[in-house]
């Protein structure tokens, strides 16, 4: 079976499968017997993300160009493995030298800046320029920060000092991101890839069929339901879309719904998938590391807020589908069937949550989630069982090419948050942003949250909160915020830019399946997704949504969030009951608005409102309905 897995491919794409299955059993490994130091397990975790990164960008080509393609991409691995091998031999070596504070010596320069440069040159191939821009923007500021005006003059740093702050210590390269990406995220990766691996996107699929097929709009709400499963274990919206997606938004166009709805409605969904417990990607792990809140307790916290947000998502659906006059399509199996069938997937995420809710660490989850599964999956699945090794194998092959771009975001991100801690940028951005809001806490969010949408545009959730977390954050604590608050806002600005125009990956991935007009997409996940650039206002404004408060203020603070949100979705939509002007559609968007933000004031006007908009609306509903029976006799 081994030599069936590797028959079919070429001779770089096997050894590349051996690169990426040696990857994912050096993981397991270190996981279950322990880990080994910072300096040497991390530069090992990086070194097999970059060479799997240079071969699988790698270009074929003919003639001449072929052998200097393969010439430069040989060099940049000898960079990647020198860089990072020199760092993992000489670990006991360097731990020393920051002892007594030895000078940089010349094999340290040299290695240290060529895996700078491939780590750079791997961002541009997985993510694209905009992080590479801001990497080599943050080492320009680092060494001639002297030369710009204040606030953001710094004395300036040698070439020599800024490679060892970021190749030698924990600040730069290894800082948290990479640190919490190779320590457990990886392996909550590879948790995902042995779901997909023993069918759980099909059993997701059929499980929200169920569940939903019986409804307005099912297909849509199918599509929802599967890509937050799906998303919160991948944590990538892109990714998500192209998985789920590629399934769901054919199904959604058979059952009426344009494909640009179909693709915006799948975008909004793999991008909420991410805020969703009880995985949440991992920038949630990062967030953990960052401010020192055990997982399970963001996790907690970021509950309400995702389900208001897939709330939101489920009710434009519906109102769309009930404007469309669509008819339900109905399940060919309940719920307990499918559960009854396959059911033995979920045993897994039990595990996991419930070894996270007794404070054990994100890593022995993982583990004990995919031993969990493989027993499982051996006891109950006759056909898995005889094609475990080569879903092992496949689930093992996939996992580091999942993980590369959250690897290479998060060096790079390291980079900037090295710059950041050396240069002290972080507390000037801080004062710049109060200073420029004038300490009112509304337009600082409002600040926040454009600065964050366009640092995210094009990179994935974990390098653009890492980022914004430092850069940011600091200036929302300082106003008050609570620090969960305010990082758990900073990654939704990072989330939600995936569905931003003009750079939203999520939408224009969605746009292809659905042979939509990309920008037509993305404007239409942004109307359905609007809902979501307020969630973070209002967890801000009350904090309760989180936990951080009365049990009574949380419940009262949820009920009105969940009302304003429909309300909110009809009006966006434009059906309530019947379908709304344009005047009733602008009174009730504003009433949503006054009851989603807290305050007794609002709350009364904006249910009022609401109320109002609700009551004529069913009074047209039957007024129409008698008039159709009217007619008709």
């Amino acid at each position: 079976m081994i030599r069936a897995y590797f028959a079919e491919k070429s001779y770089l794409a096997r050894c590349l499968s051996v690169v990426a299955i040696a990857m994912s059993a050096y993981q397991l490994v270190t996981a279950y017997v322990g880990t080994p130091i910072s300096e040497i397990h991390l530069p090992i975790h990086l070194g097999f993300v970059l060479v799997l990164v240079f071969w699988l960008f790698h270009k074929p080509a003919t003639g001449g160009l072929r052998y200097l393609l393969i010439a430069r991409d040989l060099i940049l691995t000898v960079m990647a493995l020198g860089g990072c091998g020199y760092l993992a031999i000489n670990a006991g070596e360097i731990q020393q030298r920051m002892l007594y504070f030895d000078p940089l010596t010349t094999a340290q320069l040299v290695w240290g800046c060529l895996l700078v440069v491939a780590v750079l040159e791997a961002s541009r191939r997985v993510i694209g320029w905009p992080l590479v821009i801001l990497g080599v923007s943050a080492l320009l500021y680092a060494m001639y920060g002297n030369y710009l005006p204040s606030p953001f003059w710094h004395r300036g740093n040698s070439v020599q000092a800024v490679i060892e702050t970021t190749y030698l210590t924990q600040d730069g390269l290894w800082t948290s991101p990479l640190r919490v990406t190779a320590s457990y995220v990886f392996l909550f990766v590879l948790f995902g890839s042995f779901l997909v691996a023993s069918g759980a996107g099909e059993f997701f699929t059929d499980l929200a069929q169920s569940l939903t097929g019986r409804f307005t709009g099912g297909a849509a709400k199918t599509a929802v339901v599967s890509s937050a499963l799906m998303g919160s274990l991948s944590g990538s919206s892109a990714g998500n879309v192209v998985v789920t997606g590629s399934f769901t938004i054919p199904a959604m166009r058979k059952a009426g719904f344009s494909g640009r709805f179909a693709g915006g409605v799948e975008a909004v969904a793999s991008s909420g998938g991410q805020f969703m417990p009880p995985v949440m990607g991992s920038a949630a792990f990062i967030m953990a590391e960052f401010i020192g809140i055990p997982y399970v307790e963001i996790a907690k916290a970021a509950l309400i807020p995702a389900i208001l947000y897939f709330v939101s998502v489920l009710a434009m659906v519906h109102f769309e589908a009930r404007r469309l006059n669509l008819k339900p399509e109905g399940s060919s199996e309940s719920a307990w069937a499918v559960i009854r069938q396959r059911g033995y997937l979920l045993l897994s995420v039990v595990t996991m949550l419930a070894v996270l809710s007794y404070g054990y660490s994100p890593t022995l989850a993982a583990l004990y989630a995919l031993g969990m599964l493989v027993v499982t999956q051996l006891i109950f699945e006759p056909r898995l069982r005889r094609d475990f090794l080569l879903n092992c194998l496949t689930a093992m092959d996939d996992a580091p090419r999942v993980i590369a771009q959250i690897t290479i975001a998060s060096a790079v991100g390291g980079i900037i948050v090295g710059v950041v801690t050396q240069t002290g940028l972080g507390l000037r951005m801080s004062s710049i942003v109060l200073d420029f809001s004038q300490g009112y806490l509304p337009l600082l969010l409002v600040l926040t949250m454009l600065c964050g949408i366009v640092l995210g545009m094009g990179m994935p959730t974990p390098a653009a909160y890492i980022i914004l977390a430092v850069l940011l954050a600091p200036g929302l604590v300082d106003a008050g915020v609570p620090v969960l608050a305010a990082h758990l806002f900073v990654m939704y600005c990072a989330g939600i830019s995936a569905i931003t125009p003009p750079v939203a990956l999520a939408s224009y991935a969605a746009a292809a399946i659905a042979n939509a007009d990309p920008w037509k997409t993305s404007l239409t996940a942004l109307r359905l997704g609007l809902a979501s650039f307020l969630i973070p206002f209002i967890f801000v404004f009350g904090p309760s949504l989180l936990g951080l408060g009365s049990t009574t203020a949380m419940i009262v603070n949820t009920v009105g969030a969940v009302i304003g949100v429909l309300a909110m979705s009809s009006a966006l939509i434009g059906w309530c009951l019947v379908t709304m002007n344009a005047g009733l559609r602008l009174v009730l968007f504003v009433g949503a608005i006054l009851l989603i933000m807290p305050g007794a004031i609002g709350d009364v006007v904006g249910l009022g409102l609401i109320i109002g908009v609700t009551a004529y609306c069913w009074q047209r509903a039957r007024q129409t309905s008698a008039d159709a029976v009217l007619e008709r006799s």
